[in-house]
């Protein structure tokens, strides 16, 4: 992700109130209660009160839609993940790209 979209992201998700930890890996979830440990450390930390978790990691290809709507549509552009696995910033120049082609 580029720094102006990244600084703006984690400006809204802190003012969220958004907990962030970054550089983890996770060892496990039971009830409310996370365990992880820093990648570079390997140093554990148990969380509790946690309500949701969200997993970072890399994506997998879904192209499903795609072949759902192929030749059901006018015009359809495959973008992101749906045309393999991609990084945020090379999605948002996909759909950027298609945009000033239509």
């Amino acid at each position: 992700m580029e720094s102006i979209t990244r600084t703006t992201l984690f400006q809204r998700l802190y003012l969220a109130g958004v907990k962030l930890t970054p550089s983890t890996i996770l060892r496990g979830i039971s009830g409310n209660t996370v365990t992880v440990a820093n990648v570079y450390t390997n140093e554990e930390r148990v969380i509790e009160g946690i309500d949701t978790v969200v997993l970072a990691y890399g994506g997998t290809e879904n192209n499903d839609l795609f072949y759902a709507l192929e030749g059901q549509v006018k015009e359809l552009y495959r973008v992101g993940d749906c045309n393999g696995v991609r990084k945020l910033l090379y999605a948002t120049n996909d759909g950027a790209t298609i945009g000033r082609m239509i």
